[in-house]
């Protein structure tokens, strides 16, 4: 077992609790003088009580037998001790509360630690999951802007049409010749189409572009 001289703290809260007992003792001293009640029913009943059983304590641990009736203490030496009982008595109660609230803070301050800890890691996992959801809805967004493109190429592949300074196979007979200006609005209104794709397909890549770096 460690002794007390150890810890220089120990010892000096220790000499602390006694320097403080004094006051207390003196001051129950002077109570009992004063009011008989407090010294016959407070002051002196605990130091009776301690002095039978510190005597049947050393009888039994000496080997000398029971003692049938301890003799009681004389009233001066029973407020004495009491006194001394009453003022430890009051410093270990007050000590031991002062622990007791020490204990209870520590208990609160690592709840709420345990507390800001669990409210971060639930926020976390929330980010993470908001990032999930938003990584599925851009794939998702990915895959359908892919399939336009996909289908806007296609399209635009499989469509020919004749140039503007292209014209018609003229048959060899002369009744079915084709008459070139009819034809030029629509050749016009086919090419104002493909445009109108082309520029839509390279909207379609500009508004990709974000989505896959993500």
């Amino acid at each position: 077992m460690v002794a007390l001289g150890a810890f220089p703290a120990a010892k000096l809260g220790a000499l602390l609790l006694r320097q403080v007992s004094k006051p207390i003792a003196n001051f129950v001293k002077e109570r009992a003088k004063q009011s008989p009640v407090f010294r016959s029913y407070v002051c002196m009943p605990p130091a009776q009580f301690y002095n039978w059983c510190e005597v049947k304590m050393k009888m039994y641990f000496m080997n000398l037998g029971t003692a049938g009736k301890v003799k009681p203490l004389s009233e001066t030496m029973a407020i004495e001790l009491g006194s001394n009982l009453l003022g430890e008595g009051i410093i270990f109660v007050v000590a031991a509360a002062l622990l007791l609230l020490e204990y209870n803070r520590q208990v609160r301050k690592e709840q709420a630690k345990e507390e800001v800890r669990l409210q971060e890691q639930e926020d976390l996992t929330n980010a993470i999951r908001n990032l999930d959801l938003m990584t599925e809805q851009h794939s998702a967004e990915l895959r359908r802007l892919t399939y336009l493109v996909d289908d806007l190429i296609s399209k635009v592949n499989s469509k020919s049409y004749p140039g503007p300074g292209i014209t018609s196979e003229t048959p060899k007979s002369s009744g079915s010749k084709v008459n070139t200006k009819q034809q030029e609005p629509e050749l016009k209104k086919q090419i104002s189409n493909d445009k109108n794709e082309n520029l839509l397909f390279k909207s379609i890549k500009i508004l990709i572009q974000p989505i896959q770096q993500v």
